[in-house]
Formats: structure tokens, sequence, C-alpha cells
């Protein structure tokens, strides 16, 4: 069953807003929990280096998974070329990411 390009452009709007509304949701928790956004950001630059790590381990890990799903359907190449796509696109978006980061 093939979906609509409205119904694949509107689910990937509401993930992008759910995203955003938790980012929201999160910095207001921390500001009401430490009293002030400057306390947060003290306390974010404290577990830096812990951050780093879990960045560096949940990019391996993406990295992982997606090599082990092109090692699946390597004798499927509708498949193959899907992951591909999907592999390109998290390259994209970890560029993206890691750019604003500077």
């Amino acid at each position: 069953m093939k979906r609509s390009p409205l119904f694949t452009l509107l689910s990937s709007l509401g993930i992008a807003a759910v995203m955003i509304l938790t980012a929201a949701l999160v910095a207001w928790i921390g500001r009401a929990a430490l009293g002030s956004f400057e306390v947060w950001q003290q306390a974010f630059e404290s577990v830096r280096p812990y951050l780093r790590w879990w960045r560096a381990l949940l990019y391996g890990g993406c990295f992982a998974l997606w090599w082990d799903l092109l090692r699946r359907y390597r004798h499927r190449p509708q498949d193959l070329l899907r992951v591909k796509r999907i592999g390109v696109f998290g390259f994209v978006l970890f560029i993206c990411v890691e750019l604003t980061r500077l």
C-alpha cells in the first residue's frame, strides 16, 4: 500500500512539531527545576564530556544498524536502494547536526 505524498508531508511535520514541543518542555522543566537558564546551562557544561561520549555511541550504534541492514538486503535491489537512501539521509542529518554545534 502506497502512502500519499500529502500524508507523508503531514506526518513529517507532525513529528517535527512533537520534537520541538518536547525540546521546549524539557527546557521549561529544566528552568523550573534549577531556577534559571544560566544554572541549567552551567549544569550542561559540567556534563559535556559525558554527552560527547553518548553522542559518539549513538552515532556508532546507528551506523552499525545501517551496516547490518545493508548486509541483510544486499540480495534485494529495491530494498537495498531504500536502505542506501536512508543512510545518505542519516549522513546529511549527522553533518547538519554537527555543523550547528560549531
